[in-house]
């Protein structure tokens, strides 16, 4: 990857080649409505470094289309920053940047010492302390699914696992988890506000994060009087260049975890279930091959793909896929589109539980920023699904699917099924 000063003007001649109707990535109606996978093969094909507008007036962005490029700048912080925002297309005020900080929105080696005081509990080993439990709530929501016949996949099953999980590994009472998933719900679904008002500060610009934050709060008072083992007393008595993470990136941070924790793993479940239901054959092929686990999983999270695209901002001019990017410029990495690259996966729009190997970049694949939560959503999802297959014969589509109104989360909002047993 070439890198250097450019003649000033080159990049806006070369975005003025860019074609006209490029304003619909950033549309939510457009992924409301499906994800528009033939697009992404358009641009692969033709443009896989390509220019967007905003449809709402504000700064344009790169799209990369492409897998090898998304790896690419994803192992390259030094040119491709995190720290002018990850999770939204919003040109943000330094101050309100800062407020709204977590370890996501940094480089190394700030971005390595903070995530590094919660590594631990997301290790193999840790997280596999936890299988009994998610096997246990596995077994609560889906038997009682099952012998009804079906239900709404998402509200009886996908949202109820990864949520109590989180839960345990925050160290949340059972009372609170509830509150958890209204609060992310309302969040996400919350309109924006007044990008100069009283909440521009806070995560997602809303008041809502407020009531997350005395949740946290509490919890962090109990954890500096008494330490336990869980993620949120790393996060309030550990230590980054000697000194503790300051309030507002500690609630930040802590309204990360439970935000990422929960949505990412409760799409991937719903795709799932969606792809087994579109995909009879492929439930056969695992039910009568268990084995097939593994595998299985790793394809139901490359065709969900639950987390769009993440920014990132050029910090030096740069020639990539024969565009030049200029230092200050907006770049969204395309998961969706690197997940279906013909390049790396053979017929990438079929689902195949048996698919090897599957080098998808749902958790990120190389460089600092890999899903801190990977091994988690991987065991939620084979035990999850273990129970399922091992119940049920068929899965079909008892009304219509309702999508989730966003760019970024690739989500479900509304399954009907029906299982027979």
């Amino acid at each position: 990857m070439p890198q250097g000063h450019l003649p000033a003007g080159l990049a806006s001649t070369v975005r003025a080649t860019m074609t006209a109707d490029t304003m619909w990535l950033a549309d939510p109606a457009v992924w409301e409505a499906g994800v528009p996978h033939d697009r992404f093969a358009r641009l692969r094909r033709d443009e896989p470094v390509s220019w967007h507008e905003h449809p709402e007036g504000l700064r344009g962005f790169w799209v990369l289309a492409r897998h090898a490029d998304v790896i690419a700048a994803s192992r390259d912080p030094a040119t491709f920053s995190s720290r002018w925002g990850v999770v939204n297309l919003d040109d943000l005020s330094a101050e309100q940047l800062d407020s709204r900080r977590t370890f996501l929105e940094e480089d190394p080696p700030r971005h390595t010492a903070v995530r590094g005081l919660l590594e631990a509990r997301f290790t193999p080993r840790a997280v596999a302390a936890f299988e009994a439990v998610v096997r246990r709530l596995a077994v609560e929501v889906i038997a009682p699914v099952v012998a009804a016949g079906g239900g709404d996949v998402v509200s009886a099953v996908a949202e109820d696992v990864p949520i109590r999980l989180l839960a345990r590994l925050l160290g949340v009472d059972e009372a609170h988890v509830d509150d958890l998933v209204r609060w992310g719900n309302e969040l996400l679904a919350a309109p924006p506000t007044d990008p100069d008002g009283e909440f521009a500060h806070l995560p997602f610009g809303s008041p809502l994060s407020l009531r997350v934050f005395e949740l946290a709060d509490r919890l962090a008072d109990e954890r500096r009087v008494t330490p336990t083992d869980d993620a949120t007393s790393a996060l309030v008595n550990g230590r980054v260049d000697g000194a503790p993470l300051s309030p507002e990136e500690y609630r930040a941070t802590w309204l990360m975890l439970v935000i990422a924790g929960n949505e990412t793993t409760r799409h991937a479940i719903s795709h799932g279930v969606l792809a087994l239901a579109e995909h009879p054959d492929q439930l056969d092929r695992w039910r009568a091959d268990p084995g097939l686990g593994a595998s299985a999983v790793e394809e139901i999270l490359r065709v969900a793909t639950p987390i769009s695209w993440h920014r990132r901002q050029v910090t030096t001019d740069v020639e990539l896929g024969g565009r030049v990017l200029r230092a200050g410029d907006k770049v969204l990495l395309s998961f969706t589109s690197a997940n279906r690259d013909e390049a790396v996966f053979a017929d990438p729009m079929r689902f195949d539980v048996g698919r090897r190997p599957n080098p998808h970049v749902t958790f990120g694949r190389g460089g600092p920023h890999f899903c801190l939560g990977a091994h988690v959503a991987r065991l939620e999802l084979k035990v999850l699904f273990g129970e399922l297959v091992g119940r049920i014969r068929r899965v079909e589509l008892a009304g219509p699917v309702r999508r989730l109104r966003s760019n970024h989360l690739n989500g479900i909002v509304e399954l009907p099924v029906s299982l027979t047993a």
